[in-house]
């Protein structure tokens, strides 16, 4: 059986500086490919310039280096860093990305890449 992490687990946890292709879209069968900024066990941060509105549900999924498999879930558009009003100047334009349905197994996979591959810890 696999568990399921809500939302509220996942806050407030270290962000990392990784650089990966994320597929992102309404579904499984309709996705677009932007780039992260930075990550952690409860969520992402996508260079974007196609921002979709706070609390968006969508689809994301990303393969991390070293993993044979993708990690995929439903997640939420969390806040968003227009071009004209950023609400953080040292990031680019994008969108903070919530987890939403992570599995167990791959808030392991996140962390394990993130502690073990030569990760740094953005604050």
């Amino acid at each position: 059986m696999t568990n399921i992490v809500n939302d509220h687990e996942q806050r407030g946890k270290t962000r990392y500086t990784v650089r990966v292709a994320i597929f992102r879209g309404p579904d499984e069968k309709r996705l677009l490919q932007d780039y992260s900024i930075n990550m952690s066990i409860g969520g992402l941060y996508i260079e974007t310039s196609d921002l979709l509105p706070v609390d968006t549900i969508l689809h994301v999924e990303f393969k991390l280096p070293g993993k044979e498999y993708p990690v995929a879930c439903r997640a939420k558009v969390a806040w968003t860093n227009g071009p004209d009003s950023p609400k953080k100047a040292a990031l680019p334009t994008g969108m903070g990305i919530q987890f939403l349905t992570l599995t167990i197994e791959d808030m392991h996979t996140i962390r394990d890449f993130l502690t073990h591959y030569d990760c740094v810890p953005t604050w």
